[in-house]
């Protein structure tokens, strides 16, 4: 039985600090995670994440599969 790892993005939580890939230039940016939202067919699923781009403050809503890796976990 072949046994698949799940996304990273399984794994963030609030609080976490994550690399974002840029959708427009292929470059990547950090931020840090405020709100997972879970998807309709399972709220435990992330789809979205309400981040905090760490370099300019600017807060906004990313797909979950734009997540490259997280960075630091938090402790909450």
């Amino acid at each position: 039985m072949d046994r698949q790892l799940s996304p990273d993005f399984l794994s963030v939580k609030s609080g976490d600090y994550i690399a974002i890939k840029a959708e427009e230039n292929k470059s990547h940016w950090f931020g840090q995670v405020i709100n997972c939202i879970g998807g309709a067919r399972d709220p435990n699923a992330w789809t979205l994440f309400q981040v905090m781009n760490i370099d300019s403050g600017e807060i906004m809503i990313i797909n979950a599969d734009t997540v490259e890796m997280i960075l630091k976990t938090s402790n909450l």
